[in-house]
């Protein structure tokens, strides 16, 4: 099965759109030895898959719909493609990719490594798709704690990695004030993200009325695209936007290639995550912290999923769903420069040492030569 050069990897993704996710996946296809990408097959069209093609890579799509029939369905496509392409390893991006892809490898001496990005439908389910895989990879600890103790000789924490970061911030600020309305004095607390429940700009807008009593100069900047999946989300935050007349105090910047400028010309970064009926939303290793790491800006986040362990003592962290905490934790940090200083920079050494681009490649790369082993 193995190859004293190279392993041939076939990547299962299951969703078209970006997120952190898919982030994932296209530095790791950017950043792996080439002859190690031997095929990539999407369970949804999209604007990422389409990027993907941008790339140069050849892509398949099996459309799959959450219905379970439907996945048995995309279960035997993907099955075939399998026996045809002959890979070595199969990496499942995801919960819905992890469980299709187990169902097509199953008798076919292929190991699956499941990485496994989010908090959804762990408990049962997601120990029954661990039990499947050879391997679980897990960005952080909090991540592979639902799997319990028949998975855990499966689980490999490898954190993820980021190229390395020029960083620029007078640039930076000067980016974002000439793609906004924003002035070179205001306070700026961004949230990157795209626009969905979960990532919680609704606690920011309810919070705007008594953060701009309390500092001077605050501007709110939402950094991030329209989520298919709740189109009306951004009419919902503009109708209590105006509720609250704080509309002069919020900015929607949409979605952004250069986002990093946008993290790296704020203020401070607010990562106020919750979750959906499903376990959706919690980080695991949120991208955007790891970024605001790297350039230095100071994050406020409420303590849970991976957040604790991805940002360290190096963030501001208040109890999850504490409004109240989150709103003091901005004051505070807007209030204090020598605070700001310090915790950037504790989050740059934390972005060199913790998680290199290099590391994390060699690490997942272990992970696919160990499972080839079998």
């Amino acid at each position: 099965m193995t190859r004293p050069d190279a392993l041939k990897v076939a990547f299962v993704a299951p969703y078209g759109r970006f997120g952190g996710a898919e982030r994932y996946l296209e530095l790791l296809l950017e950043n792996l030895p080439g002859a190690w990408v031997h095929s990539i097959v999407f369970l949804q069209e999209g604007e990422f898959v389409d990027r993907i093609r941008e790339l140069g890579h050849r892509v398949e799509v099996v459309p799959t719909s959450p219905k379970p029939a439907d996945m048995l369905r995309s279960a035997w496509a993907l099955r075939r493609l399998l026996r045809r392409d002959r890979p070595d390893v199969v990496h499942a991006n995801g919960v819905k990719a992890a469980l299709v892809a187990g169902l097509a490898a199953r008798g076919l001496d292929l190991p699956v490594v499941w990485v496994k990005h989010d908090f959804s439908f762990d408990g049962r389910l997601a120990r029954a798709i661990a039990l499947g895989c050879a391997c679980v990879i897990g960005p952080t600890r909090a991540a592979t704690t639902t799997l319990g103790a028949r998975a855990s000789g499966k689980v490999r924490i490898v954190p993820h990695g980021l190229p390395p970061v020029e960083v620029d911030r007078p640039r930076m600020r000067a980016a974002v004030l000439a793609s906004t309305d924003l002035a070179e004095t205001s306070s700026v607390v961004a949230l990157v993200g795209r626009l969905h429940p979960v990532k919680g700009h609704l606690e920011l807008v309810e919070l705007a009325p008594e953060l701009a009593r309390r500092v001077p100069g605050l501007r709110i900047l939402f950094v991030g695209g329209t989520d298919s999946s709740v189109p009306s989300y951004r009419e919902r935050l503009e109708r209590r936007i105006r509720e609250l007349d704080v509309s002069h105090l919020v900015t929607f910047a949409g979605h952004r290639a250069d986002a990093l400028d946008f993290i790296g010309g704020s203020d401070v970064l607010v990562i106020p995550s919750g979750e959906d009926e499903r376990g959706m939303g919690r980080e695991v290793l949120s991208y955007v912290a790891l970024e605001a790491l790297a350039v230095g800006t100071p994050t406020v986040a409420y303590a849970d999923g991976g957040l604790p362990e991805t940002l360290g003592d190096c963030g501001h962290l208040v109890a999850p769903g504490d409004r109240a905490a989150l709103g003091a934790a901005i004051v505070s940090m807007l209030r204090n420069a020598e605070l700001r200083e310090r915790l950037a920079a504790c989050g740059r050494e934390r972005a060199r040492h913790h998680y290199s681009l290099s590391r994390w490649i060699a690490a997942t790369m272990s992970c696919y030569r160990e499972v080839a082993r079998g």
